[in-house]
């Protein structure tokens, strides 16, 4: 928060982590992209956030909880040498095909 031009109470932010968070439960695209956002969003503009900057820190915020995750499951994907085709494997054994 520190690198965007806007303040908050912290209260906000967690405010703004637990809605957040609800909104991914809702079904959407991988890495809930649009529901983690629109939310954000929202929350950070109903606090007096410019929009513009509350767009920004939310797709920084996206961005930097996705990436390292993504990138160490990448990692031991590689690491142990497992493919997206044995995944698609592995689904069709679970589902019975």
């Amino acid at each position: 928060m520190h690198g965007f031009d806007f303040s908050v109470p912290f209260c906000v932010l967690m405010l703004m982590n637990g809605v957040v968070n609800l909104a991914t439960t809702i079904p959407s695209s991988p890495g809930y992209v649009g529901t983690f956002d629109a939310r954000g969003m929202a929350i950070l503009a109903t606090y007096g956030v410019n929009y513009e900057v509350a767009q920004a820190y939310t797709l920084i915020l996206h961005a930097a909880l996705w990436f390292p995750i993504t990138a160490l499951g990448t990692c031991y994907m590689w690491r142990e040498s497992v493919s997206w085709a044995e995944f698609g494997l592995a689904a069709a054994v679970k589902a019975g095909g």
